[in-house]
């Protein structure tokens, strides 16, 4: 194992984006996209894999188990899934011993066995399939079933970085830019998110944007943060539609377009982001199309409490006062209005790409208006998600 410099006072329960093979499975993407994006297989051609399968073909196999993953079946059946999982597993295929792996730890379709999970990871990993190692490597971060070893944890990551897994390259640079769990090299962290950008991972274009808008770990540059935040948001990333959304709409490092930064904001709150619902809130009381509509601006307010996104103190000043002054027909629609939203984008609040720990206190504008919200303090956050899901994936709370 390679020698890694801990920091040993900041420590920290550190959830990474949890789990690329479960977000294959629940959303169809990832690793398994190829599967899970082709059409719905008819009876007879399943019928003639499942024979394949059950003869003891593991191509077989494992397509049986992808299909009842993704639902291309009909109805996902984790059961099932589970069950070929474990023939292909028992057959040696990395690919299906991780997915059986996340599968006992998520306790989907099997009963929960953290030390199954691990077993089934290890042997992938030990494989040297580089989606097992940072599955693994997930595992020692948290301590999900073993005692936490974030040495072992990052030397996992790092190998499948080496490999050329974009999802490891980015969980290693923000683990290096953060230094939460090694001594902080934010020079690492961007070498890291370099080779994932090249790869043009949506992920690594964003977070390479928030460093070259701040200046964290290279010269500040505005118009590459730009054009690293449109390459991601025109992948349809939510939080880079959001923060490209936010130039737009300060004017600062791009010529001011207000109808712009409300186009870009809707985007990302068509995927349930929760800062472009406070975003819309304002663009709604400041008049981003040229009509202001204090009705509508509440109605995103209440979206955003509701979705569990933190909201700055300013905004709740703002927007409580705001409620004070619509009459009681306005209130019922700004509810109903929220309501209806929620209740089309449930998982709303987990789906904000980087669940924020703090969000920096908005200043007063000169029109004494809140500034918009971004995502700008990435590296004080937990990373909790994959960005292409739209699904609430499981974090350590959920999966009890």
């Amino acid at each position: 194992m390679s020698s890694i410099t801990l920091n040993p006072t900041r420590f920290a329960s550190f959830s990474l984006r949890c789990f690329s093979i479960f977000c294959a499975i629940v959303a169809s993407i990832s690793h398994l996209e190829a599967t899970a994006a082709a059409k719905p297989i008819g009876e007879p051609e399943f019928s003639k894999l499942l024979t394949q399968a059950e003869n003891g073909s593991l191509t077989a196999a494992v397509q049986v188990a992808k299909a009842y993953a993704s639902g291309r079946v009909g109805k996902v059946n984790y059961q099932e899934a589970a069950r070929w999982f474990r023939k292909a597993s028992d057959q040696g295929d990395p690919d299906s011993q991780t997915n059986l792996g996340v599968l006992y730890l998520i306790g989907q379709g099997v009963e929960r066995n953290e030390s199954e999970a691990i077993r089934w990871l290890q042997r992938a990993a030990a494989s040297g399939y580089p989606v097992a190692q940072h599955d693994l490597a997930v595992v020692y971060l948290n301590g999900w079933g073993t005692p936490k070893d974030p040495e072992r944890g990052v030397d996992l990551l790092n190998r499948s970085a080496t490999a050329g897994l974009e999802i490891s390259q980015v969980d290693l640079a923000v683990i290096y830019l953060k230094g939460d769990v090694v001594v902080r090299h934010a020079e690492t962290g961007i070498k890291w998110l370099k080779r994932a950008a090249h790869r043009h991972f949506p992920p690594a274009n964003f977070l390479l944007g928030i460093c070259y808008e701040n200046g964290e770990g290279v010269k500040a540059d505005p118009a590459k943060a730009v054009e690293l935040y449109r390459k991601a948001a025109d992948k349809g990333l939510a939080a880079a539609q959001n923060n490209l959304g936010r130039i737009y709409f300060q004017g600062n490092a791009i010529k001011q377009n207000k109808q712009e930064a409300l186009r870009l904001f809707s985007a990302a709150a068509e995927q349930g982001n929760g800062q472009s619902y406070l975003n819309l809130a304002l663009c709604s009381l400041i008049g981003c199309a040229a009509v202001i509509d204090a009705t509508a601006a509440y109605s995103w307010y209440l979206s955003a409490e509701a979705s569990g996104v933190p909201i700055p103190p300013l905004f709740q000043e703002k927007f409580t006062q705001l409620a004070t002054q619509l009459d009681e027909d306005q209130l019922r629609r700004a509810q109903s209005n929220s309501q209806a939203w929620v209740a089309q984008h449930p998982s709303a609040g987990a789906r904000t790409t980087v669940q924020l720990r703090h969000v920096p206190g908005a200043a007063l504008a000169a029109n004494q208006q809140p500034r918009t919200i971004d995502n700008s303090e990435v590296f004080k956050s937990l990373w909790q998600q994959t960005p292409y899901m739209p699904q609430r994936l499981p974090t350590r709370d959920s999966v009890r």
